[in-house]
C-alpha cells in the first residue's frame, strides 16, 4: 500500500531539482573556450583493467529511421571481424552505377571512434576538473597524433601512457568551417610523472600503491568498447533497413535469419534481388 502520509507532510525538499552528477567526459569544444579557442593540458593514462585497451577503437554508424526520425548510434560488427549488414549495404550502394543508390550509401556510412583516459593537468575553462581522471572520446586526428608518437616515421618511439615518462598533451581546439579543428593539438616536449593531489609520483612502493588506487577510480572505459547488438538494436537496424532501401524488408529478414544460422546457411546482400528501377524514384 502506498504511504499516503507523505502527501500531508510536504516540505520544500520534496520539490528540489535533482543534483546533476558531474560528468566524467572530457569534451573540449571551440565554442566552450575563450574567444572561440579551447585550450587545456592533459596526460594520457593506461586503463588499469586492460592496458592493451587503453585506446578503445571501434566503427560505428549513425542510423536514422525515416519512418519516425528516430536516430541511434550503432556499433558495426566489422569492428570485431564479424560480417556486417551495415558495411555490406554501404559498399553495395557506393559501388553502384545508379546515382540514387550512391546516395543511399550515406545512410550506412561508418566512422571510426576512439576513447582513452586522461588526467586533466590544466583547464581554465573547467578548473574543477584539474587532477581528475576523465574519458576523452576523440576522432581520427587525435588518434593519428597518438600513433605518430608511438610509431614515428623518424626518431625514437614514445609511450604517452607511461606513468612516469609520459609527455603532457596540449589540447588546442579551434573552429574551422563550423567544425572543431584539432590540427594545433600536440605533445609537449618534457616528460612528466603522473601526479596525485598535486604531487608528482615516484617509483617507491608507497607511491606505486597510491597510483594503483588512483587508477582504480577511473571511469569505466568498457562502455566505449564495441557493444554486441541486443534484440532492441537488431530490431532498430532491421527497421531502418526496411524503411530506407528498396527491398529492405527482404534484406532485414535475411539479416535476421543470418544471425540465427550457421555460416554455410547465410545469405549475402547480393543474393537479394534488386528492386525494379522505377521504384528507386521513391528513394531519391
Amino acid at each position: 500500500m502506498e504511504n499516503l502520509n507523505d502527501i500531508f507532510n510536504l516540505s520544500l525538499d520534496d520539490f528540489k531539482e535533482p543534483e546533476k552528477r558531474p560528468s566524467s567526459i572530457f569534451k573540449p569544444e571551440a565554442k566552450s573556450g575563450k574567444d572561440g579557442v579551447y585550450k587545456a593540458v592533459v596526460r594520457f593514462l593506461p586503463w588499469h583493467k586492460d592496458v592493451k585497451k587503453s585506446i578503445m577503437k571501434k566503427w560505428s554508424s549513425w542510423l536514422v529511421n525515416p519512418a519516425n526520425s528516430e536516430g541511434k548510434m550503432v556499433d558495426c560488427p566489422s569492428t570485431v571481424g564479424k560480417k556486417s549488414v551495415l558495411q555490406d549495404l554501404y559498399w553495395k550502394f557506393k559501388k553502384s552505377d545508379s546515382v540514387a543508390e550512391q546516395k543511399l550509401a550515406d545512410n550506412f556510412s561508418r566512422r571510426q571512434r576512439f576513447a582513452s583516459l586522461v588526467q586533466i593537468i590544466k583547464d581554465d575553462n573547467n578548473p574543477e576538473n584539474v587532477g581528475k581522471i576523465m574519458v576523452w572520446p576523440f576522432g581520427t586526428k587525435i588518434y593519428n597524433k597518438l600513433q605518430a608518437e608511438m610509431k614515428p616515421e623518424f626518431g625514437k618511439p614514445h609511450i604517452p601512457f607511461d606513468l612516469f615518462e609520459g609527455k603532457p598533451f596540449l589540447v588546442h581546439v579551434t573552429m574551422v568551417a563550423g567544425y572543431n579543428n584539432y590540427d594545433n593539438c600536440r605533445f609537449l616536449d618534457e616528460k612528466m610523472a603522473v601526479s596525485i593531489d598535486g604531487k608528482a609520483m615516484e617509483k617507491t612502493q608507497e607511491d606505486l600503491a597510491k597510483i594503483k588506487a588512483f587508477l582504480e577510480t577511473s571511469p569505466d572505459l568498457a562502455s566505449y568498447d564495441y557493444q554486441e547488438w541486443d534484440q532492441s538494436t537488431e530490431d532498430f537496424v532491421n527497421s531502418v533497413i526496411s524503411n530506407t532501401v528498396p527491398g529492405g524488408r527482404m534484406i532485414a529478414a535475411a539479416e535476421s535469419a543470418n544471425r540465427k544460422s550457421t555460416p554455410e546457411q547465410s545469405i549475402t546482400i547480393t543474393d537479394i534481388p534488386a528492386a525494379p528501377a522505377a521504384s528507386y524514384r521513391d528513394w531519391e
